[in-house]
């Protein structure tokens, strides 16, 4: 009961651990498509056959739908994947553009060439179970078994002892299976003679059949042979083979010789293929033996015959190097019937000539072959390949001319990599990518990634060379379109949390109190730490003391209609026409934050450190001024010596320190204020905006500079606030 126990426990478990491994392996193999920006237009792809899975630039993102499909997409370059099953996956690049019509792309797919499966069966016959299968004179196994072999003509052969050969002929055609249930004859017990072998060189290896006899070395009498014809063979290194095709007579015996010494020396082989089961194969006038045969040569030029009873003979001129191993297949015709011709020239010497997938040299080339459908394929290094499938009829004579285009390469590389390539405005992979077979001469090369500019050059091919092209793709500066640039402008602030951006100013003139009049020029400077910034000069006046100053606002925060920046003005100033002595100092250092409201409208709070120095008179030395004081330090003086100024009375001077706040007037008086202000600016055009800036230094003590003490033109108190209008004009 335990062990029954623990063992559901145990296949519980596998199942969940299964499960789960299952389901994240599911999972995982789609992955999210990477967001694109751009409107979506609509597309329609088609396929022949219909029915194929469409992907969108790769496989992971998952499947959008079978063809035929229509979907929208967003602008930009795609790869089309197509997939579907018994058929090659068809790939697409495309450019969806900016267009109201549906666009159509229409790709048609290849069906797979599967080999042929040959299916060699032994259900007709009992007796050929565990025969040996062979298939164009190669062995394959026993019966029953499955060859794949590619389309052609293909001789099988079923062969055991005691039993006569079963050959056939099939024609493979690309994506079938043929089935061969082969019926064996039983060979009739026969009357055996026996062959004697000798040779002019003692210890030769003899073979009866195409079999080596365990043992059997020249001279050697081999017995028991059925009573018919034997291809005997005698082989020693270093000499070719040599071969003879024998007769045995019952209750005989049979002499022969090998003559090996005269054919020393290095050879090559020629395999020689028909169609017809047994034909006879002759070199030089020689029979050497049936098809399928190796034939052995001496290097040279060599007569290949093939014969058989109530068939047309071929023959063959070949052409045998030391080591060479060529294949030779020369079918035949029955009757004395015409074979066509096919005649294959070129005006490339020495390109290569293969005809049904056969090498049978290099141009010009004359064979005879029967009538039907050929396929005909020369090729050359440097050249582009040529390749025709013609029909031919019995006792036609065609002659093929192959005119040979010298080709190329290139290799194409891109920065970024992963750009397309178009070759003559055809697209024709992703780099880095190897095109090879490009046709000599002039063509155009483009290279496209999204959000860079195309890469476009002339490229000139020449024939058996390969190039390099190496494109660097620029990115494309994405600026903002004419009416952003339009909104820009107007929007444009000098007193707002929003900096001018770079190539944008500003320029502002105002009036107010306690400056009566104020000029601004502000220019955006760029970015600081990914943050916008500007900077501007200014000047302002009450009269009586002018001032110059520079200002800088950086932004840290900008979330439409939200903005937030710092800001700061620093300069001096004095009275420019006389030799009173007045001047001043100041810095200003802040925040300000911004309200964009109705389009065209800022509201902006500031609060900042007002810093100031100011001196009112000439300094004093020895008992003299060092310029020319203003009546104001020339009274108080006095007063403060014991005299008794007129218009200058002891409560003016009284009035005079509590505005110094004990302070020297002779001496440099200043302080530092917190100030608050709101400004509110509206676009009234698109070069033009109208400003108002209100401003306070509430609950704090008055700048001297500010009352008519020290400047005549002011008010009495410092009232501690202070406006401003002006307009500013936008470039």
């Amino acid at each position: 009961m335990q062990n029954a126990y623990l063992m559901r426990r145990v296949r519980r478990i596998l199942i969940v651990f299964f499960t789960f491994f299952m389901v994240a392996d599911a999972t995982a193999q789609v992955v999210p498509r990477p967001k694109r920006r751009g409107r979506r237009y609509s597309v329609r792809i088609e396929s022949a056959p219909p029915g194929a899975t469409v992907y969108l630039d790769q496989e992971i993102y998952g499947a959008v739908g079978v063809t035929p499909w229509q979907g929208k997409i967003q602008t930009g370059d795609w790869k089309v994947i197509l997939k579907k099953d018994g058929y090659e996956i068809a790939t697409r690049y495309i450019t969806v553009r900016r267009t109201r019509k549906v666009q159509e792309t229409f790709v048609p797919m290849v069906k797979k060439e599967e080999p042929t499966v040959l299916d060699i069966r032994g259900d007709a016959d009992p007796n050929a179970l565990g025969s040996e299968v062979w298939v164009d004179g190669q062995l394959q196994g026993k019966v029953p078994m499955q060859v794949k072999v590619n389309p052609g003509r293909h001789l099988i052969a079923i062969k055991r002892e005691g039993f006569e050969n079963f050959s056939t002929w099939v024609t493979a055609e690309a994506n079938h299976t043929i089935t061969v249930n082969p019926r064996l004859t039983a060979i009739a017990k026969k009357e055996v003679g026996s062959i004697l072998v000798d040779a002019d060189v003692a210890g030769a290896d003899v073979l009866i059949d195409g079999k080596a006899i365990e043992g059997t070395q020249t001279p050697a009498l081999i017995p028991d042979l059925v009573a018919g014809p034997h291809v005997i063979e005698v082989r020693k290194a270093p000499a070719m083979p040599w071969k003879q095709t024998v007769v045995v007579k019952a209750g005989e015996t049979v002499k022969v010789r090998a003559e090996l010494q005269a054919s020393t020396g290095p050879t090559g082989t020629v395999r020689v293929l028909s169609n017809v089961t047994g034909a006879k194969v002759y070199l030089d006038g020689a029979e050497v033996g049936a098809v399928p045969a190796d034939v052995r040569a001496k290097p040279g030029e060599h007569l290949i015959e093939v014969k058989a009873p109530n068939h047309k003979t071929r023959e063959e001129r070949v052409k045998v190097s030391a080591g060479s191993a060529l294949v030779l297949k020369l079918d035949l015709r029955r009757g004395g019937g015409t074979d066509a011709v096919l005649k294959i020239v070129s005006p490339i010497p020495d390109a290569a000539v293969y005809v049904d997938g056969e090498q049978i040299g290099k141009v010009p080339q004359t064979r005879e072959v029967g009538a039907g459908d050929h396929y005909v394929v020369v090729t050359k290094k440097g050249y582009q390949e040529y390749k025709k499938k013609l029909r031919i009829e019995s006792g036609q004579t065609v002659t093929i001319t192959a005119d040979l285009s010298a080709a190329g390469g290139f290799r194409f590389l891109s920065n970024p990599a992963g750009a397309i390539v178009l070759l003559d405005g055809e697209a024709v992979g992703k780099t880095p990518l190897l095109r090879e077979n490009i046709a000599a001469g002039e063509h155009v090369v483009t290279v496209r990634a999204e959000g860079y500019h195309d890469f476009e050059k002339s490229i000139t091919v020449s024939g058996g060379k390969l190039q390099v092209i190496n494109a660097t793709l620029e990115m494309i500066d994405t600026g903002p379109t004419s009416a952003e640039l339009r909104r820009e402008q107007r929007g444009l602030t000098s007193r707002s949390a929003r900096p001018i951006p770079r190539g944008r100013s500003t320029v502002d003139i105002a009036v107010g109190y306690p400056y009566f009049l104020d000029g601004r020029i502000t220019v955006g400077a760029g970015k600081l730490a990914n943050h916008l910034f500007d900077a501007g000069v200014f000047f302002r006046t009450f009269f009586s003391r002018s001032e110059l100053g520079v200002a800088g606002r950086l932004q840290l925060f900008d979330r439409s209609p939200f903005a937030l920046a710092v800001f700061s003005d620093i300069g001096g100033g004095s009275n420019f026409i006389d030799d009173s002595g007045r001047n001043s100092f100041f810095f200003d250092a802040g925040v300000v934050a911004s309200l964009s409201a109705l389009s065209h409208v800022t509201v902006s709070g500031r609060a900042y450190l007002n810093t100031w120095s100011d001196r009112h008179c000439p300094v004093i030395k020895n008992g003299a001024f060092e310029g020319d004081p203003v009546d104001l330090c020339t009274d108080y003086q006095a007063r403060a010596m014991g005299g008794n100024p007129a218009g200058f009375s002891a409560e003016d001077k009284a009035h005079v320190d509590e505005l110094l706040d004990g302070g020297d007037l002779f001496s440099r008086e200043g302080g530092v204020r917190a100030i608050i202000s709101v400004a509110v600016e509206a676009a009234i055009k698109q070069r033009w905006s109208l400003w108002l800036l209100f401003e306070g230094a509430p609950f704090q003590k008055e700048r001297p500079a500010f009352t008519d003490t020290f400047n005549g033109a002011l008010f009495e108190d410092d009232l501690g606030s202070y406006f401003r209008v002006g307009t500013t004009f936008k470039f």
